[in-house]
């Protein structure tokens, strides 16, 4: 005989099996977009010297660019993009948990070698003041951020 609670429960876990843990995250900056969309590609370079180095910092309100990122270093980087808070409450959360697995769309994280593109539009924002950054543990404090303002 089927235990109805157990099978109910199954049942539901099936409901949300699908849905990523982020669906309802919002941002200050935008949201995911849609490579269709994109109307501008910044080439970025996260390096072993800390860094990351963007061909150009020129994003408009509107903008819908595809960030492809590149890991030039032998260690493991990552880029996300955030308002200052977010930058700062996801570095304490790298400190402590420093192998957290990434499924958020505004970040994508890279091992040596690798590249990865991210895109993102920039509308609907409330905040232009932009951080990227790098949070692997001691990344970002070792000055592996940018800041742009969207103009």
């Amino acid at each position: 005989m089927k235990n109805p609670l157990i099978t109910v429960l199954v049942s539901l876990s099936g409901l949300f099996a699908f849905a990523p843990a982020n669906a309802h995250q919002t941002f200050s900056f935008g949201h995911p977009g849609k490579p269709a969309e994109v109307t501008r590609t910044i080439h970025v370079t996260a390096t072993d010297g800390m860094r990351l180095v963007f061909d150009r910092q020129d994003i408009h309100p509107g903008d819908v660019v595809r960030f492809v990122v590149t890991n030039s270093g032998k260690m493991q980087h990552e880029f996300g993009i955030e308002d200052e808070k977010g930058q700062i409450e996801h570095a304490r959360e790298m400190m402590a948990m420093p192998d957290m697995q990434h499924d958020d769309p505004n970040v994508v994280s890279l091992a040596p070698g690798q590249t990865k593109s991210l895109i993102w539009s920039f509308t609907a924002m409330r905040d232009k003041h932009l951080v990227f950054a790098c949070n692997i543990p001691g990344h970002y404090q070792a000055g592996m951020v940018q800041r742009v303002t969207v103009q």
